[in-house]
């Protein structure tokens, strides 16, 4: 179980506090983001989905938590894809630098 985090606890209270606010909205989520705690985020979120007052922001603002997470995910596919086409790069100039010293070494033997 993860420990409270009390930042966490004290940006949502803004939230609250501030519904109309989308400062607020923003401090929170970016925390959420950046401390990998979108999870919390939704499901604070959710919870508020049945207020008569604030259901619609709090569907929005669980999308907004549903598009961070998607693109978290994008990114984290995308990385070992690049770290692959650096690779293939590497190997490519080496066998380039060897395929050329072969052949210098064959013309100076001639």
């Amino acid at each position: 179980m993860k420990a409270p985090d009390p930042a966490l606890e004290t940006l949502w209270k803004n939230v609250v506090d501030h519904w109309d606010n989308d400062a607020a909205h923003h401090a929170f989520l970016d925390h959420c983001q950046s401390h990998e705690a979108l999870d919390e985020a939704a499901v604070r979120y959710r919870g508020m989905k049945g207020d008569r007052e604030r259901g619609a922001g709090a569907e929005k603002r669980l999308t907004a938590v549903l598009m961070l997470a998607m693109s978290k995910l994008e990114v984290a596919r995308a990385e070992p894809k690049a770290a692959s086409s650096m690779l293939t790069k590497v190997v490519l100039i080496l066998f380039f630098l060897v395929g050329s010293l072969v052949v210098l070494r064959y013309l100076m033997s001639t």
